[in-house]
C-alpha cells in the first residue's frame, strides 16, 4: 500500500495538469472540439519544423525522399488555423446579429485582441531576439529593424519576405490584417441567412482570384491577406451555420465521422496549385469544422481533454517552438544520426515534443493564460497603484518621524 501511494500522487498530478492548463474565454463560451481542432493544426505545424529540422542536419544519401517531397504538406496545419480564427472571431457578431441584440463594441474588439495576444508576442520575439544574439551570435545591430518590422506586424510590407527574427510570424501578419478589416465583413451576418451566405462565398472566390492574378506580381502580395482570406470566410460561414443550428447537439452522425477523415486527409495531401488549391483546401477545412461538431466519434474524440488542453496552449507553442526544435535537436542530435531518415524523422517525433512542451506550457501559464483575463490591465493598474500609494504613506510616515 505504501508503495502505491506515490504512484496514486502522481497520477492525481496527472490528471491535474489539463485543468491547470486549461484556457480561459472572455465570454466563458469553452468550445473543446475547437481547441482539439487547434491541436491537430499546432501538432502538424510542429511536425513540419521538425521534420524539416530533421532533413536539414541529414548529411547522408537519402535512398527515399518521399518524406522530403511531403512533409511540407503538414504546414498547412496554418490554413487550418485560419479557418478556426475565422469561426472564432466571428461568434460573437453572429451571436449579436442572432439574438438582435447591440453590435459587437469596435473599441473593445480591438482592445481584446491587444490585451489578449500582444503581450505573449512581445515577450516571445524579444526572448527570440536574444537568443539569437546571445546563443547563435547573430548581429544586434543588423537584427534590430527586423525586431521593430516583426514586433508591428510590417515585416512582409516592409521586406518583402518572413522575419529572421521568427519566420512564424508571417501568419500572425496575415491574423492581423483579417482583424482590421472583420468587423466589415461580419456586418454580412445581419443579413438574411442565405444572402449574406452567398456573399461570403462571393467574397471568398474573387479573394482566390486575385491570389492567383496579382500574387506573383510582388512578394508582399503572397505574403497578405488576399492570399488566405478564403480560409477566414470558410470559418465565418461554419460558425454561422453551427450557430444557427446550435451546433447541432444530438443530430451527430457516424456519416459526418467519414466526411471529417476524407476532408482532412484530402486538406493536408492534395497537390494541386495556385486557386484550385487553396479552394480545395479552404472547402476541405471548412467541412473539417463542421465534422468536429456534426461527427458522433469525432466531436468526442477532439474533446478528449489533453487534445483540448494541449490545443489551448497553441498560441504559446506557436511562438516558441521552433527555437526550441533547434535547441533540444541538438540536445538529441546523436539519437538522430542513423543511416535512415525516415528513422531519425521517427526519433525525433517521438523525443522532441514532450521537452518542447514543458517550457511552452511554461511560459502560457506565467504569460498567455494571464492575459485571457480582460480584466487583466486594471487589475495591474490596481496592484500598482496601490503600491504606489503604500510607497507614499511609508516616505510621509518616515518623514514625520524624522521630524519628531
Amino acid at each position: 500500500m505504501k508503495m502505491n501511494n506515490p504512484l496514486r500522487h502522481f497520477s492525481s498530478l496527472i490528471a491535474v495538469i489539463p485543468t491547470l492548463l486549461r484556457r480561459e474565454t472572455s465570454s466563458g463560451n469553452f468550445l473543446p472540439q475547437i481547441d482539439g481542432l487547434r491541436f491537430v493544426a499546432i501538432a502538424t505545424v510542429l511536425g513540419v519544423h521538425i521534420f524539416a529540422f530533421v532533413i536539414g542536419k541529414n548529411t547522408l544519401p537519402v535512398r527515399s525522399t518521399w518524406l522530403i517531397d511531403n512533409h511540407e504538406h503538414l504546414a498547412r496545419g496554418v490554413q487550418l488555423f485560419f479557418v478556426i480564427s475565422g469561426f472564432v472571431i466571428a461568434m460573437p457578431f453572429a451571436a449579436s446579429a442572432m439574438s438582435g441584440g447591440p453590435r459587437v463594441g469596435l473599441r473593445n474588439f480591438y482592445a481584446r485582441r491587444m490585451t489578449r495576444l500582444e503581450p505573449p508576442f512581445l515577450i516571445a520575439m524579444l526572448l527570440t531576439y536574444f537568443s539569437l544574439v546571445f546563443i547563435h551570435h547573430s548581429g544586434a545591430r543588423e537584427l534590430l529593424p527586423h525586431l521593430l518590422a516583426t514586433c508591428t506586424y510590417t515585416h512582409a510590407i516592409i521586406y518583402g519576405s518572413k522575419s529572421p527574427i521568427a519566420f512564424i510570424t508571417w501568419s500572425l501578419e496575415i491574423e492581423v490584417q483579417f482583424y482590421l478589416i472583420a468587423p466589415l465583413i461580419m456586418e454580412t451576418l445581419r443579413m438574411r441567412p442565405w444572402v449574406r451566405r452567398g456573399l461570403l462565398i462571393m467574397l471568398a472566390l474573387a479573394s482566390l482570384i486575385a491570389q492567383s492574378l496579382v500574387s506573383r506580381l510582388h512578394p508582399v502580395l503572397a505574403l497578405s491577406l488576399i492570399a488566405d482570406l478564403s480560409f477566414f470566410i470558410a470559418g465565418i460561414l461554419v460558425c454561422d451555420l453551427a450557430m444557427a443550428s446550435d451546433f447541432w447537439k444530438g443530430q451527430r452522425s457516424l456519416s459526418w465521422d467519414v466526411i471529417g477523415c476524407v476532408a482532412i486527409t484530402a486538406g493536408y495531401s492534395l497537390s494541386l496549385i495556385g486557386f484550385g488549391s487553396n479552394l480545395a483546401m479552404a472547402i476541405c477545412f471548412g467541412t473539417v469544422a463542421l465534422a468536429a461538431f456534426r461527427g458522433a466519434a469525432l466531436s468526442r474524440l477532439l474533446a478528449k481533454r489533453w487534445l483540448a488542453t494541449i490545443g489551448g496552449m497553441c498560441y504559446s507553442i506557436y511562438l516558441l517552438h521552433v527555437p526550441l526544435i533547434y535547441l533540444f535537436g541538438h540536445l538529441f542530435a546523436r539519437a538522430m544520426r542513423t543511416p535512415y531518415l525516415w528513422l531519425n524523422a521517427l526519433v525525433a517525433v517521438i523525443l522532441l515534443p514532450l521537452p518542447i512542451l514543458i517550457p511552452c506550457s511554461i511560459f502560457f501559464l506565467t504569460v498567455e493564460k494571464p492575459c485571457m483575463n480582460k480584466r487583466w490591465p486594471a487589475n495591474l493598474a490596481r496592484i500598482i497603484f496601490a503600491s504606489r500609494r503604500v510607497d507614499m504613506a511609508s516616505e510621509t510616515c518616515d518623514a514625520l518621524s524624522k521630524r519628531a
